[in-house]
């Protein structure tokens, strides 16, 4: 038993009568009388109080709080006498004691007593200020008025003749209860409704209450991290990192997010120490039909078993929300790994500069998963990384082909001897040999490992579903697709994708929402410009086509853009294909790195086929990564199925014509 238990007390009492008519208070003050943490008691005091001055703020100051720190709204508030002198000394003192819930070295336990009476008397006034604790006492009144009609009925004689027909129906209700149940088999309703079934959420990104604004990195991969291990479970759907980042500091309650993303619940974690420990809040929210705290428990562990702490909450949350683990996931939950955080930091970092796919991004990818393989060589995510950020190096002509293949295949060998059930490891597998190895059967069938191993990741998905397209397996692709963007529906990347996938199945109006949502969060996303300038293309809108392409000559001086504009201007979409195709002749005939399929692309618009298949053969030759999608330039143009180079190509490849 703490030392305030007896406070708590009258808290318990404040936070009953708050039920349904002060959903953020009655959040945050449910999350402090369920701890015995007094580092957590302390930040979830000031939490109340937050919620508390920032209505004053919009009721007696009429503005928004905003950023403002609670002092110089008390002080207003205070100045303007708008609130007791008594309550502003409590609001004053429990202000200043509840800042030393961050640093639990700081302050003396003893202390936290002060606070929660402070809190009490605050809440309180409160309550009466709303008007809240009028609606309890009338609410009461009603309460008690029925008591005395309930006591009333009782005290009437009832017949002998009318208590046999009352008896005899409620028995025969009973009955027919019991049947039903038996019948239709609907027995184990009643353990859903106190288990609370949850089979979405979204694991929002973590609170830091530790004052210390430079570890935002560490909490980030921390946050990542656990969505990484909550994504392992098939039977929940988990929202990707991504998405998630994009809720914070965004000022919406659970149950507004929820009802954004289709989601039924929400992980709320705040993180209250750092230093030699991690210490942190773990709440389990269901949202609908309003929000609900289903579970809440505090961890202190050691950084290098965060890990390990991370398997055993994903295996609560399992029991919590009602989901039964497969042989597999009992298996995977019960290993034990142990990461360097400073490596957990840097390999986070380096996933987000990948996925942004541009030549500077993926310099800086190769830098922080080098950092990560120095500072733990035996986690097998980094060098996975590194095999990835090859790939892309090689694919988009950034570099020699064969020398970045060679090193991608390096890496992911090492990756996979370190941990072959790494499921970052298949997926890595599963797109080098769709890109470059044109391997489609084993590459399907690491696809499928992936997401045996990971159900949850959006980026697996979406890349399985170019692997479909590419096999012509529309419908099939067409569902990967949809099921990623339910993941990640906020990824540049994973809309990207998303819209090359609605654009080539013709849904061109998806294509273009999607692609352009991609390009107003990432405007450098590779996959989306093309998504975005295919479709203006194939609604005939060149005008705007040539907006989103001029953005993308980054490489160009002012003069040439000038040049270009005037060429647009006079002769309008083909005059400016055919400059892009000389200058690219250019540069490849001076001994520089040009995208082949780009260019046969190019000539096959200007109806040149022999000059398109020279480059498609090229490519061939040089293994080049994108001509795994050679397959689906029919659609553009149907006229290639009779073209004797482009069937004898795709026959090389294993590729359907149809």
């Amino acid at each position: 038993m703490t030392i305030w238990s007896s406070e708590i007390k009258e808290l318990e009492r404040l936070h009953n009568s708050l039920k349904d008519k002060h959903p953020k208070l009655e959040l945050e003050l449910g999350k402090l009388i369920k701890t015995d943490d007094e580092n957590v008691v302390l930040v979830y005091s000031r939490r109340c109080l937050e919620v508390i001055i920032t209505d004053l703020s919009e009721r007696e100051l009429h503005r928004p709080r905003g950023t403002e720190p609670l002092k110089g709204i008390i002080d207003k508030l205070n100045r303007e006498e708008k609130v007791p002198d008594n309550i502003v000394v409590s609001m004053q003192n429990l202000n200043s004691l509840s800042t030393f819930g961050a640093h639990p070295k700081d302050f003396d336990p003893r202390q936290v007593k002060p606070v929660i009476l402070d809190l009490a008397t605050v809440i309180e006034w409160y309550l009466k200020y709303t008007g809240i604790e009028e609606s309890i006492v009338k609410e009461t009144v009603v309460v008690q008025e029925k008591s005395k009609e309930q006591d009333s009925f009782r005290k009437t004689p009832v017949k002998p003749w009318r208590r046999i027909y009352l008896i005899t129906g409620i028995l025969v209700a009973v009955v027919v209860i019991i049947v039903s149940l038996i019948v239709l088999n609907i027995t184990d309703i009643g353990k859903q409704v106190r288990t609370k079934s949850i089979k979405s959420m979204i694991i929002l990104p973590f609170t830091n209450y530790t004052g210390d604004e430079t570890i935002e990195t560490l909490v980030s991969g921390m946050h990542a991290c656990l969505i990484s291990d909550l994504k392992r479970l098939s039977g929940l759907r988990v929202i990707n990192t991504t998405t998630s980042n994009a809720y914070k500091n965004a000022g919406k309650s659970v149950h507004e997010i929820a009802d954004e993303l289709k989601v039924e619940g929400a992980l709320e974690v705040s993180v209250f120490g750092v230093r030699d420990s991690v210490i942190i809040q773990v709440s389990l929210i269901s949202a609908f039909p309003e929000e609900e705290i289903l579970w809440i428990s505090d961890y202190r562990e050691e950084k290098s078993q965060l890990l390990n702490l991370y398997n055993r909450i994903t295996r609560t949350i399992a029991d919590e929300v009602n989901i039964e683990l497969t042989s597999d996931e009992e298996y995977l939950l019960k290993e034990s790994r142990t990461v360097d955080p400073e490596a957990l930091v840097a390999y986070m970092k380096g996933q987000f500069h990948w996925e942004r796919l541009g030549t500077d991004d993926l310099d800086s990818a190769l830098q922080y998963f080098q950092i990560a393989i120095e500072k733990d060589p035996d986690w097998a995510e980094p060098y996975a990384g590194m095999a990835m950020t090859w790939n892309a190096i090689g694919g988009f002509a950034y570099g020699p082909l064969t020398e970045a293949y060679r090193k991608s295949s390096e890496y992911l060998k090492k990756a996979l001897d370190l941990d072959p059930n790494s499921a970052s490891s298949h997926y890595v597998k599963a797109v080098l040999t769709v890109w470059p190895g044109w391997d489609w059967k084993t590459g399907e069938q690491e696809f499928l490992k992936t997401l045996e191993l990971n159900p949850n990741d959006a980026l697996a998905r979406s890349y399985y579903a170019h692997l479909l397209m590419i096999l012509r397996r529309t419908d099939e692709a067409v569902y990967q697709a949809n099921l990623a963007l339910a993941l990640d529906p906020l990824r540049p990347l994973v809309l990207g994708l998303y819209a090359r996938v609605m654009w080539y199945t013709g849904e061109i109006k998806a294509a273009l929402k999607q692609s352009e949502k991609a390009l107003s969060i990432d405007p450098d996303n590779n996959f989306a410009f093309e998504a975005v300038t295919n479709s203006y293309l194939s609604i005939g809108d060149t005008l705007k086509w040539y907006e989103r392409y001029r953005r993308r000559i980054y490489w160009s001086n002012e003069k040439y853009l000038v040049y270009l504009d005037s060429l647009f201007n006079k002769d309008g979409y083909f005059a400016v294909i055919e400059d892009r195709i000389k200058v690219n002749e250019e540069v490849y005939n001076r001994g520089g790195s040009i995208s082949f399929t780009g260019q046969a692309k190019r000539y096959l618009i200007m109806k040149e086929y022999d000059k398109a298949m020279d480059y498609y053969e090229k490519a061939y030759e040089e293994n080049f990564w994108m001509l795994a999608y050679v397959s689906l330039v029919i659609i553009e143009h149907p006229e290639l199925k009779n073209n004797a180079r482009y069937v004898a190509l795709l026959k090389k490849m294993n590729l359907p014509l149809k």
